[in-house]
């Protein structure tokens, strides 16, 4: 990229996509800016022109285009938190401009870090939602799925988790992928609600921007999170969502005479989401020395539940786990809506202390057996005190594994929550009572002075050497 002086003619126009003649030196990525302002990255080469994406304006044939002598860039630093920015750097908010005299220029696209710059993901990513610090529990440098149709509430339980993390000062990347503007307004009044947007940086695109711009959006946000985590900071990065990337790449890449494949998507889909989950995790210095971490929460909005189709199984398959939520579990009034038989989570348990681990062990037992024995239940025939008592049990755990937006339970809160379904108080209780004291039990036990994570866990151990059917 040395000789930023050479210019190409545009040649034809497609939509977005442009195809350049001239610029013999030219390289892939590289940025090119036309006469009359428009700008574009080289997506391709031909044998006798280069293929460009706008990312903004419009282009003519005959147009006149230059090198910019760089590829895509975007200038990062503490300067970016509260603010509202596109994959560009530029900001879109009213707050005026960035006072950016400290910035550094990140790339745009960037390899993923080795597996030398890595180290084990054993910290936990405490979300101060039971169900899934107990249940499915998150790892800092997990990557994972967050998918279920509209209206399921994967955005009020991301919001949740961002605004406890912010609390924590976590460093928060809220991505919003060719969204509605409405929703993006919507999502920046319920944070606002919390005090917390100094913590978080909005990247957004508009479903009215063009789709190399959306494109970039994941990119840019990788890049943001990656500046953080090299000055060991802890990120957070939510990706919503990966349904309308991979659409608008597929835009892109029709518009560009690629070939169709499966449902009409590019056969390169799966690297393309590949290469940005992959910039997520927990990372080391050359010595060994931690550094932050990237957790990373792509979002995916599904047709009918359906997690079979292509993008879906895609994404699961190259995520660390994922979280399904149900429309009806919702309007049941369970918040989070999570399925929790269709639900998994692959790093988080090893971040898991034991006592917490053995609870949700126990938890996930009685879920599961439960389950099956309700099929028999509705035989209608007599069933057995244990049985019914287990089938109580069940119903207790997914009450109390219900929880209020805006609400947060720290670690030991919810141990001693979840562990009452298996002690005597709540043995001879039905669900109705559960539910109308859920809240009071909270609040007594935030109230309590507690023994805390670490006397329970020494209590735990004692109990296991008095050889206890626990």
């Amino acid at each position: 990229m040395k000789d930023a002086k050479e210019v190409g003619f545009v040649q034809s126009v497609r939509g977005q996509v442009v195809y350049i003649d001239g610029l013999p030196n030219i390289s892939m990525g590289e940025v090119v800016v036309g006469e009359r302002g428009a700008k574009g990255y080289v997506g391709s080469f031909y044998q006798d022109h280069a293929e460009v994406f706008l990312l903004e304006g419009s282009a003519e044939p005959g147009e006149m285009f230059s090198r910019k002598g760089v590829g895509l860039e975007i200038l990062v630093g503490d300067f970016l938190l509260g603010r509202v920015i596109n994959p560009l750097g530029k900001v879109i908010d009213d707050k005026g401009g960035l006072n950016s005299k400290n910035g550094e220029k990140n790339p745009v696209f960037r390899k993923s870090v080795g597996i030398v710059g890595r180290r084990f993901i054993e910290n936990q990513f405490d979300t101060g939602i039971a169900v899934i610090d107990t249940i499915f529990p998150l790892g800092k440098g997990q990557r994972e799925l967050f998918l279920g149709e509209s209206r399921s509430g994967k955005t009020q339980t991301l919001i949740d988790i961002v605004a406890n993390q912010a609390a924590k000062n976590v460093i928060c990347i809220f991505a919003l992928i060719g969204r509605p503007v409405a929703e993006v307004r919507g999502i920046w009044a319920n944070l606002d609600k919390f005090g917390i947007l100094p913590k978080i940086v909005f990247l957004v695109t508009s479903s009215a921007d063009p789709s190399p711009l959306i494109f970039l959006a994941p990119h840019a946000a990788m890049s943001v999170a990656e500046w953080f985590a090299k000055s060991g900071r802890d990120v957070l990065v939510i990706l919503e969502d990966m349904g309308s990337h991979a659409r608008n790449y597929r835009e892109m890449t029709l518009l560009s005479g690629g070939s169709p494949g499966r449902e009409s998507y590019p056969g390169d889909i799966f690297y393309q989401h590949a290469r940005i989950v992959e910039r997520a995790g927990s990372f080391a210095d050359q010595n060994g020395k931690p550094l932050g971490s990237i957790t990373l929460l792509p979002v995916l909005e599904l047709a009918s539940s359906d997690i079979s189709s292509f993008i879906p199984t895609n994404l699961m398959g190259m995520t660390d786990g994922h979280l399904l939520f149900k429309p009806i579990l919702s309007r049941q009034g369970r918040h989070p809506a999570i399925d929790l038989f269709f639900s998994v989570t692959r790093v988080g348990s090893q971040t898991q202390d034991r006592l917490q681990n053995k609870l949700a062990t126990k938890i996930k037992e009685v879920l599961a057996r439960g389950s099956e024995l309700e099929i028999v239940s509705r035989f209608g025939s007599e069933l057995p005190l244990e049985t019914r008592q287990l089938l109580a049990q069940k119903k207790q755990i997914e009450e109390l594994l219900s929880q209020p937006p805006r609400t947060f339970l720290s670690k030991n809160i919810q141990i001693m929550l979840l562990g009452l379904t298996f002690t005597s108080f709540l043995k001879n209780k039905d669900i109705s009572f559960v539910k109308t004291n859920h809240q009071k039990l909270i609040t007594a036990l935030s109230k309590q002075k507690l023994p805390s994570f670490k006397e329970l866990q020494e209590l735990f151990a004692f109990l296991e050497t008095l050889k206890l059917d626990l």
